[in-house]
C-alpha cells in the first residue's frame, strides 16, 4: 500500500480517520490557459469506490475567493445532479460558511464518508462539515463522475485504481 504521501494530509484528519490512506492518483485542473489547482485522491481500500471513505485534496495554484469556489461548485452540482433550487441554495449557504478564500499554496481537503457526509480541512485544521450524504456524493461527482468537465483529471485521480474507467472523452 502506497501511504508515503498520506503523511502530507492534515494531522487532524489522519488522527480522526485512523486510516492508512493510499494515493490513488493526482493531476492538475486547468481552465483555459490557467492552472487552478493540483488534486490528489487518497483511498481507504485498494481502489476508489463510492462505498468506501476517500480523501480529495486540492492544492491551489492561484488566488480564488470563497465565493468563486462555491459558485463554481454549485454550477457543477446543478449540471451534474440538478438538485431542487432550495437544496442547491441550502448547500451553497452551508458551503460558504466553511470554505475560505485561498491563495497560492493553500490546500483544501475533503474527507468523504459514505452515508455520513464530508468534512473539510485546511492544511492544519478542520474547517467544518456537511453531514449530508447526498451532498457529499454530489460534491465528489465534480471530480469523479463520468460526466465531469475534466476527464483527464478524473483519469489521473483514478490512475491507481485497478479496473477504473480510464478511456476518457
Amino acid at each position: 500500500m502506497n501511504t508515503a504521501n498520506s503523511d502530507l494530509l492534515p494531522k487532524e484528519l489522519i488522527d480522526s480517520s485512523n486510516t492508512a490512506w493510499r494515493l490513488s492518483g493526482e493531476g492538475v485542473f486547468s481552465w483555459s490557459v490557467f492552472k487552478l489547482y493540483r488534486a490528489r485522491l487518497f483511498v481507504s481500500g485498494n481502489k476508489y469506490t463510492v462505498e468506501q471513505a476517500f480523501v480529495l485534496e486540492l492544492s491551489y495554484l492561484r488566488t480564488l475567493t470563497a465565493e468563486q469556489i462555491v459558485s463554481t461548485s454549485m454550477d457543477e452540482l446543478k449540471r451534474l445532479r440538478n438538485p431542487a433550487p432550495e437544496v442547491l441554495s441550502r448547500w451553497s449557504d452551508e458551503l460558504m460558511q466553511i470554505v475560505p478564500d485561498v491563495g497560492l499554496g493553500d490546500r483544501l481537503v475533503g474527507w468523504f464518508r459514505p452515508g455520513i457526509g464530508v468534512q473539510f480541512y485546511s492544511s492544519a485544521h478542520l474547517l467544518g462539515a456537511m453531514d449530508d450524504p447526498v451532498f457529499a456524493e454530489s460534491f465528489a461527482a465534480i471530480w469523479l463522475d463520468e460526466q465531469t468537465r475534466s476527464q483527464s483529471l478524473r483519469e489521473a485521480l483514478l490512475a491507481g485504481t485497478p479496473g477504473s474507467d480510464s478511456t476518457g472523452a
